[in-house]
Formats: C-alpha cells, structure tokens, sequence
C-alpha cells in the first residue's frame, strides 16, 4: 500500500494529493505545531502522519514526531471520529 518513491511511507491516494489536490484524498488537518511551524495531517487511508511546513515541502513523519509536534494528539484526532489505520513505518526514523 505504501507508494515509496517521492514520499516513502505515505500511499498512493495521500502521496497524489500533492500532486493533484483531490479534495477526497487531501490528509486530515490535525493540528498546527508553534514550535516546528508545521502543521500535522493524517492519511485517512493508509494512516501516515504528514508534516506540512511553512517553509518546506510536505512529509511523511513518524508517529512519535507527530507526538513531538503535538502532545495532545490522541485527543485531537479523536475529535475526528475517524477510525485510522495504523501508520506504514517510515523509512529511516
């Protein structure tokens, strides 16, 4: 499920949306981080967390750096009522 290539651990349908802009496969805004000017997403599809900077292009992260990035984020993804997959492991973290 996971597209490798520009994006490792992100799927077709979550890493396209950079490519297309599809509003059905844009990622979840889960919040926005002060201190990594970022704002955290999540794949509806395959799980992988993203890392949308101000000044830099989209990512896929782990999940401890979207902890990082965002303590509070079992609640606010809760807020959803989503029930997400797990996340593809992320090469190199």
């Amino acid at each position: 499920m996971t597209a490798g290539g520009r994006y490792p651990g992100s799927c077709e349908v979550c890493s396209g949306y950079w490519v297309t802009y599809a509003p059905a496969a844009q990622p979840v805004a889960i919040g926005e981080s002060i201190e990594y000017m970022a704002e955290v997403r999540r794949c509806r599809f395959c799980g992988a967390y993203w890392e949308v900077g101000a000044f830099s292009f989209p990512q896929v992260i782990s999940r401890a750096h979207a902890l990082k990035q965002l303590p509070d984020l079992d609640a606010r993804e809760s807020v959803h009522g989503i029930g997400f997959p797990d996340p593809p492991e992320v090469p190199g973290s």
